[in-house]
């Protein structure tokens, strides 16, 4: 049956709101759909990332039908976590991380669907109907691509994957084009040294720009992303099954990431298997790497003891996470550990992540160098610390705090207030002060 003209109005209308959504930032999309349910703010992010998505998840995957699957569910996870995300400027960013996860999580269960079909004599297994081009090497690629630092990552992302000019890039970014041009030459030469080790050759095709999602599949997802958002687990049958699947798989190991993560921090703080600095936005350096902590010589302490005890007292939030000597802010991890308060009186500091909790009775010496802090657990989940004392480092200025401890299986006190490259799980905490303690 044709369209009649009260669908062809209805056409026209809903593509001159399209038009005017895509006006807007990603920021202003994502809270106009994160808030209101706005749904042409949800189709307009489709039609601005959809071709970005739909080419990463056609490179990972073997088939069309798949490459579409996989595609669903990465916007299907975006309805699910639009308030969350944090850098909402950066969503071009955040769904190719997605893409990758959705893709690759798609791609072993074809693969383990195919081995099992091969094994059973299947000739549909061996037809190759709608297969990707290049599918053993992109995904090596798009592997190695996620593991450059965010500063390189990123204007690949945009000018490679999202067909961006350098000049777009820069505003996008608020960077020079100078440094845009000057990081995407370190991306290209990190990329291709890594993937020469790996033997694949990078090439322009490799990280060729965007393929366009059919006009279909970009309906049904908008309609399935919308039902998905409001609570309802198959997505109003609007998304095939395998998509759903997709994507509650994702999102449960997302979740599961930060659960433990969130574990992981509390055994970094008091249980062993690390350290973890509260690091002061602004403040005195700690000594060089190899350095040894030293006290201050007799008769020149630089402050009364009761002087840092006093200033200490408050609320704390987690402003920004450093590990590795580098910044892990904006990742998964980073933004978990946002989520936990310290709070801080005369006698005790107080941990709370979630519902889990870390009580410690501290002691400092502002006379030493660095400054020297002793904290004895007195409440933890793992009640196996309960009692022990972990002696650290500390600097204090203003509103800003900065505490590295030593970890259970090195009762030593740490010598420097910063994480390294090849640390382990030393954790670097940018904590500003919220309230003080009257």
């Amino acid at each position: 049956m044709g369209k009649t003209i009260t669908d062809v109005v209805g056409d026209i209308g809903r593509a001159r709101r399209l038009q005017a959504e895509l006006t807007l930032s990603d920021a202003q999309l994502l809270e106009r759909f994160a808030v209101q349910r706005d749904e042409a703010a949800f189709e307009a992010l489709l039609h601005r990332h959809g071709p970005l998505v739909f080419s990463v998840c056609r490179r990972w995957l073997f088939d069309a039908h798949d490459a579409e699957d996989a595609f669903q569910a990465t916007f299907l996870v975006l309805a699910r976590k639009a308030g969350g995300i944090s850098q909402r400027s950066l969503l071009g960013n955040w769904l190719y991380g997605v893409a990758c996860k959705v893709a690759a999580r798609a791609r072993k269960q074809v693969l383990r669907r195919r081995s099992r079909e091969q094994a059973e004599g299947h000739l549909n297994a061996l037809s190759g109907t709608g297969r990707s081009a290049e599918p053993d090497e992109a995904p090596l690629v798009h592997e190695e691509l996620q593991r450059l630092p965010d500063k390189y990552r990123r204007p690949v992302v945009l000018c490679y994957l999202e067909g961006k000019t350098n000049e777009e890039a820069a505003s996008h970014l608020q960077w020079p084009v100078g440094t845009v041009k000057t990081r995407l030459n370190k991306a290209r030469e990190l990329l291709r040294t890594r993937l020469a080790r790996r033997g694949v050759a990078l090439s322009a095709g490799l990280l060729a720009a965007n393929t366009a999602a059919p006009g279909g599949l970009l309906a049904s997802t908008s309609r399935a992303g919308m039902s998905f958002a409001a609570g309802d687990a198959a997505a109003g049958g609007l998304a095939s099954a395998r998509a759903v699947a997709l994507t509650k798989g994702v999102l449960q190991t997302m979740l599961l990431t930060k659960l433990k993560l969130a574990a992981l921090v509390l055994s970094v703080l008091m249980v062993g298997g690390g350290s973890v600095v509260y690091n002061a936005l602004a403040g005195e350096p700690g000594p060089r790497q190899g350095d040894k902590a030293k006290s201050a010589p007799k008769g020149k302490a630089v402050g009364k003891p009761g002087d840092d005890k006093d200033a200490i007292r408050g609320t704390w939030a987690v402003k920004a996470v450093e590990s590795e000597g580098k910044d892990a802010s904006d990742q998964d991890e980073g933004k978990t550990f946002k989520d936990s308060t310290w709070t801080i009186t005369d006698r005790k500091m107080v941990v709370k992540f979630g519902t889990a909790v870390t009580e410690m009775q501290f002691k400092l010496d502002p006379a030493a160098r660095p400054k020297a802090i002793d904290c004895t657990i007195a409440v933890a989940p793992n009640k196996e610390v309960v009692g022990k004392t972990f002696p650290g480092v500390y600097s204090l200025t203003g509103d800003t705090l900065k505490i590295h401890l030593a970890n259970e299986s090195n009762l030593v006190r740490p010598s420097q207030l910063q994480t390294k490259e090849g640390g382990g799980m030393t954790i670097m905490l940018v904590l500003k002060r919220q309230a003080r303690d009257k």
